[in-house]
């Protein structure tokens, strides 16, 4: 899929800022892989114009349905693109978060997004919602959605719980470590990041399961892809392990609870299990794997808790209650 192609490009430029120490040239490898993955879809969109204009189409038409934010997106990409090198010519090349709020990266992003939500918007127009298919059948607005994830993840990744680790006991023997200087700001950014991340996992998931029935292995797909280019990305490997099984069992819980309209209880406890199972397994990683939980147990099982009520709240903006008929009118 060539929007993959686009954001695992970007991961491989996000690694190459964080780890590759002399950069000093726009025109380098890592940008290469980027911006080819954006030429590849101009191309991919450009033909598919083509043949269908040949075919008689209207111009206005010869773009598939959902497609049209996705050219979109490509000429906000290419303008960032542009600008990034301008950017990089006068004040030099990025580190650290600067990388994530860089005026031109902002721009590269939000194309970027767009790009890959086409065939998620795509799918949403087609008469199928409620029709049970197969995952194949399913899987390229699945991949969308992961990739749109993943673009997301990207963004706010220095608010992520599989970045910021702050919780484990291994920062705690670092010798320039002060807990009681630092510990209660590294404690706050932890829930910051288990908060941000619910809501926008939790966000896109409930969004699409108002609209299709998943097929079992959807949520292991986007979990597990996403853990697995933030685990490259932040050379945390163990943490792929740990989505794709927090994958599985959110998959089981949707097959076990077969939420439906004329249930939305099921939404709601769907809703609330999900990130409450993902937290959960998070801190007993971080106890069993990584030296142990430097938090009081009333605080993970706060937090968890908290990842939770999040889901359940979203479930509510996405599931509203039925307004009284006379207010409905």
């Amino acid at each position: 899929m060539l929007s993959a192609w686009m954001i695992i490009g970007l991961y491989v430029d996000g690694w190459s800022h964080r780890y590759v120490s002399n950069l000093d040239s726009f025109f380098n490898p890592w940008h290469a892989m980027l911006y080819s993955g954006l030429l590849a879809m101009v191309a991919f969109l450009t033909i598919t114009v083509g043949r269908n204009a040949r075919k008689g189409l209207p111009w206005r038409l010869a773009l598939p349905l959902g497609h049209g934010k996705t050219a979109v997106g490509l000429a906000i990409f290419a303008m960032g693109g542009m600008l990034d090198m301008i950017w990089h010519l006068l004040f030099g090349f990025e580190g650290g978060i600067d990388i994530l709020f860089s005026p031109s990266h902002l721009l590269i992003f939000t194309g970027t997004a767009l790009t890959v939500s086409g065939p998620l918007r795509a799918a949403w127009h087609r008469p199928d919602g409620t029709t049970p298919l197969p995952f194949l059948q399913r899987l390229p607005m699945l991949a969308s959605v992961t990739l749109l994830l993943s673009m997301l993840t990207f963004v706010t990744m220095f608010l992520h719980p599989y970045e910021n680790i702050f919780d484990s006991a291994w920062l705690r023997k670092t010798p320039t470590f002060d807990s009681l200087k630092f510990g209660g700001l590294l404690k706050k950014i932890v829930i910051a990041s288990v908060v941000v991340q619910t809501v926008i996992l939790m966000s896109l998931v409930l969004v699409i399961l108002k609209r299709w029935r998943l097929p079992f292995g959807s949520l292991t797909l986007i979990l597990t892809f996403n853990a697995l280019l933030l685990g490259f990305l932040c050379r945390r490997y163990l943490f792929i392990l740990l989505a794709c099984g927090t994958g599985l069992a959110s998959d089981l819980l949707l097959l076990l609870l077969h939420p439906t309209a004329g249930q939305v209880w099921r939404y709601r406890l769907f809703a609330f299990s999900v990130p409450t199972l993902i937290y959960a397994v998070y801190f007993l990683c971080l106890a069993r794997f990584m030296g142990g939980v430097g938090w009081s147990v009333h605080l993970v099982a706060g937090t968890v808790l908290v990842s939770g009520l999040i889901g359940l709240l979203i479930s509510y903006a996405v599931f509203p209650p039925e307004l009284p008929g006379s207010l409905a009118l």
